[in-house]
């Protein structure tokens, strides 16, 4: 699954990535713990213009991607509401014994990437109607693998425009992208205990911490 991750580019950098002319007044700062149930930042398709903007992450936090097309809470979004969330990092846990450990993943080419996604405008209890989204998950490549046995689908720059294309209302059209990030592309290093807790959001979250 992800259930946490990084973002820490600056705007002018993620709408250069993301190919984004509209957003300009989004305001942005370093996250170094992103958690469920908060807004992320992410790039949709608006007529001919990509937008950035802000969805809550959840309720649904992770959908598998080898079934989200079947599944009634998905089937829509996948088909007519895809997003692009922009992420500078990934963490993701392993167990030994009583101790979870942190793990940060990251691209090894530098700047923001896009973790697949789809939203939906939901309502809350209070009757308040927000826009809310989900990160779509696969197998791990073998650099996640031995930490855990998902991995959230990271989408690579030439993919951004079939997975935000509105024509493409076809969800086998796309099985192809929905699949494990190249683990030569990848790095990662294990972080402090401190990102275990939402309350801690700062540098000191990513600084590389040694188990042994």
């Amino acid at each position: 699954m992800c259930g946490r991750f990084i973002r820490t580019s600056p705007l002018d950098a993620i709408r250069s990535a993301f190919s984004a002319t509209e957003g300009a007044d989004v305001i942005v700062t370093p996250r170094y713990n992103i958690c469920p149930g908060e807004d992320v930042l992410a790039v949709v398709q608006a007529g001919e213009a990509r937008r950035v903007g802000w969805l809550t992450w959840g309720p649904f936090i992770n959908a598998r991607a080898e079934s989200i097309a079947e599944r009634p809470a998905f089937r829509n979004a996948v088909r007519r509401r895809r997003c692009l969330i922009v992420a500078d990092g990934f963490y993701e846990w392993q167990h030994r014994g009583r101790q979870r450990m942190p793990f940060l993943f990251r691209l090894r080419a530098s700047g923001p990437f896009a973790l697949a996604g789809v939203w939906e405008r939901r309502v809350a209890p209070d009757g308040r109607s927000f826009p809310s989204c989900t990160i779509l998950t696969t197998t791990p490549n073998e650099i996640v693998a031995p930490v855990h046995d998902r991995m959230p689908v990271v989408l690579a720059p030439e993919s951004h425009a079939r997975w935000l294309d509105p024509e493409t209302t076809d969800p086998s059209a796309l099985r192809d992208l929905l699949r494990p990030y190249a683990a030569g592309g990848m790095s990662v290093h294990a972080v402090r205990p401190l990102v275990n807790s939402p309350r801690n959001d700062t540098p000191d979250c990513v600084t590389p911490f040694d188990y042994e």
